[in-house]
């Protein structure tokens, strides 16, 4: 199932958005990830904790197949860059939600 959600620019730890949860459950990861804002874009994954457990960045423009967040991550996350002042908008395919 697509999405699309517009980042806060400039990215912050407070302005991130909490994309995807339960991923002890949900474990397909996001497909088709992109990026059709004018500023950097970091997708990445967070622990019980809240430690960042691996991320990926997406330039504007750019397409990704797939992020796969590690096995110990409970949650993935999106945030534009923190010196970006223009748009950041991720577009994204959830493989877990199928209508």
């Amino acid at each position: 199932m697509a999405f699309t959600v517009e980042l806060e620019c400039p990215g912050t730890p407070d302005n991130k958005v909490i994309i995807k949860t339960d991923l002890d459950i949900n474990v397909g990861g996001l497909n088709a990830l992109s990026n059709s804002g004018t500023c950097p874009i970091f997708v990445g994954a967070l622990d019980a904790a809240g430690t960042l457990t691996n991320d990926i960045p997406i330039a504007p423009g750019d397409f990704i197949d797939h992020f796969q967040p590690q096995p110990e991550a409970v949650s993935i996350y999106a945030v534009c860059d923190k010196t970006c002042e223009g748009t950041a908008i991720l577009n994204y395919d959830d493989p877990d939600l199928v209508a």
